[in-house]
């Protein structure tokens, strides 16, 4: 089976034609990153002038790196929720206009189910896993039975972990975007120079549960704090926190491990793309880590129709008549309702 996978949830468009839910023939994406460099964040309303000039451009050369004509294509896919919704209606009113031209069926897919997927693209894994989703706008920690069966175990009350990452990198002037510009400046850093503080909300109903903000706000206070005394480096303060976010994370999924006798582990979002948490997850011992590679962490329509074929054999289509969403829906129990 032939899926053409779209994805256009925030500021990366992109294309993918994926056979049989692991092949993939085309990944394309298109990113914004420089058209939203100098607000140091995304705007929603650019980012869907520009998805709306790109999308067309972006499906085309898919289908043409992927040496099968549009008509060959089974089945179309694309993400129609979480994200912004200006984008999110752009990737969908095209993909049912193709299913509806080409008369073929539709399936919207959850962004987020489509990012836990992106490590089976490369990857045999097997059933049950313990899986963390760490991207931007999303911290999920999740017992995974199949494709589309699992369970949201905990996630974070307040920021995601990635978006703890771009105010940090936004008030220390590091850069845009603010994961990757954190990394850098961690590298020539002291990890070990401050103990931040985070919460384990372990006295919670929901032990996997996790907060960011209390973090975000002792890192940014360190600015004034530490900076006159010339004692420490930006870069010191950027690896203890990237230590500090990434110890809690390792901290809950090993929990969840211990606790339902796994020992596979997925990680996956844009977050995932972070080289010290893959080295962090990678020592420990009596594990299997799966990671998605990196061309496949961040946003793209591989993962879109990947996990498309995957959840289409199982419930079939979508009636064209589905909306979108800026939220995950039902999240306490499941992505699905």
């Amino acid at each position: 089976m032939l899926i053409l996978g779209i994805e256009s949830t925030c500021d990366e468009t992109s294309a993918s034609v994926v056979e049989n839910g692991k092949k993939v023939l085309s990944n394309i994406i298109s990113s914004q990153v420089n058209e939203h460099l100098r607000w140091k964040g995304v705007v929603p309303e650019l980012a869907s002038r520009l998805h709306l000039e790109k999308i067309i451009p972006v499906i085309d050369e898919a289908v043409k790196i992927s040496r099968v004509k549009l008509e060959e294509i089974d089945l179309f896919a694309s993400a129609n929720r979480p994200g912004l919704i200006g984008g999110l209606l752009i990737g969908v009113s095209t993909a049912k206009s193709l299913a509806w031209k080409l008369n073929k069926p539709f399936i919207a897919i959850n962004h987020i189910e489509a990012h836990l997927y992106s490590p089976h693209l490369e990857n045999d894994i097997k059933f049950p896993y313990i899986g963390l989703l760490a991207s931007g706008g999303h911290t999920l920690i999740i017992y995974a039975d199949s494709f589309i069966k699992y369970e949201v175990l905990g996630t974070t009350i307040d920021d995601a972990v990635g978006e703890a990452f771009d105010k940090v990198a936004k008030f220390f002037d590091l850069g845009y975007p603010g994961g990757p510009a954190v990394e850098k400046a961690a590298l020539s850093g002291d990890e070990k120079t401050f103990d931040f503080p985070i919460s384990n909300l372990y006295k919670s109903h929901r032990i996997y549960d996790m907060s960011y903000s209390g973090l975000k706000t002792a890192v940014i206070h360190h600015l004034k704090k530490f900076l006159k005394k010339d004692l420490y480096t930006v870069n010191d303060i950027a690896a203890s926190f990237q230590k500090r976010a990434f110890d809690v994370l390792i901290k809950k999924v090993i929990s969840a491990c211990k606790n339902f006798n796994i020992n596979n582990i997925v990680v996956a979002g844009g977050v995932a793309a972070n080289n010290y948490l893959r080295e962090q997850f990678y020592k420990l011992e009596g594990y299997n880590i799966f990671f998605p590679s990196l061309k496949f962490s961040t946003d793209n329509g591989a993962m879109i129709a990947g996990y498309a074929y995957h959840k289409y054999k199982e419930t079939g289509g979508d009636d064209l008549s589905i909306g979108v969403s800026s939220r995950v829906l039902g999240y306490k129990s499941s992505l699905n309702t």
